[in-house]
């Protein structure tokens, strides 16, 4: 899907190279960009436990972004193609809020559709918690240890013998134990 933003590129003699830039984005997201979402939206949760939907929101969308532009057609102060990398995604596209949420609107409507149902799945399963302190018992804790167990009255029955009690087809015998007992 290709977006279009005001021209961000660097002026060119004090002039604007032209007004207008292109920015594609990838019809679908691959393992590692849905991946990193999800971790981001978690992190982002268990790092901050008062973050708001709007938090939310804005990491994915964000990451959105991070994850989906392909292309542009943004060039440097020589009019060389700007490779599209993670830095130059922040340092150029990220810093411009306009051009970012032109982007990001679309990068939404693209991407929303398929992350809510994967990040619904996955706030159903409780996230990682850390320990914060032990659950056993300190040492020279006034707390009483459980006593043991009594035994059993069950009693094991000893067999007398064993007996054959089906051939196989090999001609081998099978042999079980005899609930037969000396008595």
């Amino acid at each position: 899907m290709n977006v279009t933003i005001p021209c961000l590129c660097p002026d060119k003699d004090g002039e604007p190279r032209h007004t207008e830039d292109t920015v594609t984005l990838r019809d679908k997201l691959g393992f590692r960009g849905v991946t990193t979402i999800r971790w981001a939206v978690a992190l982002l949760k268990e790092n901050d436990a008062d973050a708001s939907v709007a938090d939310v929101l804005a990491v994915l969308t964000e990451n959105y972004v991070m994850a989906g532009v392909e292309a542009w057609t943004l060039v440097d102060e020589k009019g060389k193609p700007i490779e599209v990398t993670p830095a130059s995604l922040r340092e150029r596209l990220l810093t411009e809020p306009i051009a970012a949420q032109i982007v990001a609107d679309a990068a939404d409507d693209l991407y929303l559709a398929v992350m809510l149902p994967l990040l619904n799945r996955a706030s159903m399963s409780s996230p990682p918690t850390r320990k914060t302190r032990s659950t056993s018992a300190e040492a020279g804790s006034s707390q009483k240890r459980p006593k043991p167990s009594k035994p059993s009255s069950i009693s094991t029955i000893p067999t007398v013998a064993t007996e054959t009690t089906s051939s196989s087809l090999d001609g081998d015998s099978r042999s079980s134990p005899n609930s037969v007992t000396a008595a």
